[in-house]
């Protein structure tokens, strides 16, 4: 399980690949997570936008779920990862209604909560 997760909108993939071994930093505006994992919420966030439901999918299909995030660097064995998000989401969260993004907010948070996670796990 991923711990400490830094969201961010690089420019470009190379200057998301660049922030691998010391984070986003000052150049980007980024929001940090606790104990989460981003490719599964990465592809929950698709989802709500390619078929909009106040209630969360059975686990069964988000893990099915196409197209999962693109790595912009390689994994290696260390933990850390840098994730591309899908074009379609990036343009779906631009785009989103204040009342879109509340319904998402409370189906995800849903689901984290349902999985044993607490509010003050997360930063």
């Amino acid at each position: 399980m991923a711990h400490d997760i830094v969201f961010f909108l690089a420019p470009d993939d190379e200057a998301a690949a660049a922030t691998r071994l010391r984070g986003p930093g000052e150049p980007f505006e980024s929001v940090t997570c606790r104990f989460i994992e981003p490719d599964s919420a990465i592809a929950e966030w698709d989802m709500y936008f390619q078929e909009p439901s106040a209630e969360a999918p059975p686990l069964e299909q988000l893990h099915a779920w196409r197209p999962w995030p693109e790595w912009v660097t390689e994994p290696l064995n260390d933990g850390v990862e840098v994730f591309a998000l899908p074009k379609q989401l990036t343009r779906a969260l631009a785009e989103a209604s204040s009342t879109e993004l509340e319904e998402l907010a409370g189906r995800w948070t849903a689901r984290l909560r349902s999985r044993g996670r607490r509010r003050d796990d997360r930063r």
